[in-house]
């Protein structure tokens, strides 16, 4: 028999049935010959046509859950080290207050390598990203592509919104203070903030001598010619004896 009845209330991910019973409608899905609910709402079964469904009280079909391809968006409220759980608040442009979760995996945030989750995330930042999975829960999300990543994010130190330098750097114009995210290409743009390459840091430069050369290598030839003479000429500077051989 089937787990719940209609009229039941249940959540997504709730099992409802097996395939065998009843088949997945409106707001259900099926994984493994389980049905489960893909969307919070009332259980609705149809015994003449052997199918199950998960409605609104007022008997119109929920969301449900996301496919893969969808792009979601919103807040991180955990991030670990290895991966981070996003409250999720849009889907495909649309409000989606569905109280879902979503999880992204420290290896589906970008091509590159990256050691730790905080690196490229922290809790509180805004983020846009693709489903990897359809009708299950959790959620898996992507943030690999240029229009998907941080779209906006506070300051660690004092919550003032960060401000982008360079690709992924960050700088707090109230505190100076500097970090770094995985940003997508439009970051801040809805948020009315904009790029200022200008505040990216400086690159060290070396000091150079008239000819343009680096000085410190010019210290260092000096100091191993001293130490052991001109090979050219065959002259050391410890007897000044000419140690080129002569023929007769």
């Amino acid at each position: 028999m089937a787990d719940v009845k209609s009229g039941d209330i249940v959540v997504p991910g709730e099992q409802l049935c097996v395939i065998e019973e009843l088949s997945p409608s409106y707001g259900t899905y099926e994984k493994d010959g389980i049905v489960y609910a893909a969307a919070p709402g009332e259980v609705s079964m149809d015994l003449k046509e052997r199918i199950i469904k998960v409605l609104q009280s007022n008997g119109k079909m929920k969301l449900a859950l996301p496919v893969r391809g969808d792009i979601l968006m919103g807040e991180v409220i955990n991030a670990y080290e290895q991966r981070a759980e996003i409250a999720i608040v849009r889907r495909n442009n649309e409000d989606f207050y569905s109280g879902l979760i979503g999880e992204i995996h420290v290896s589906n945030v970008t091509r590159r390598f990256v050691k730790s989750m905080h690196d490229v995330l922290r809790v509180n930042d805004i983020v846009r990203a693709s489903t990897m999975n359809t009708h299950e829960i959790p959620t898996k999300l992507s943030l690999v592509g240029p229009e998907f990543g941080v779209v906006f994010a506070k300051c660690s130190r004092c919550g003032n919104p960060l401000t982008l330098t360079t690709y992924n750097n960050m700088f707090c114009l109230r505190c100076e203070n500097r970090e770094t995210r995985e940003v997508a290409k439009d970051y801040g743009q809805q948020f009315g903030l904009e790029a200022r390459p200008d505040l990216a840091p400086k690159r060290r430069s070396y000091d150079r001598d008239d000819r343009g050369g680096d000085r410190r290598y010019d210290r260092s030839s000096r100091g191993n010619d001293r130490r052991y003479g001109d090979r050219r000429s065959g002259r050391s500077d410890r007897g000044g004896r000419d140690t080129r051989r002569h023929r007769n």
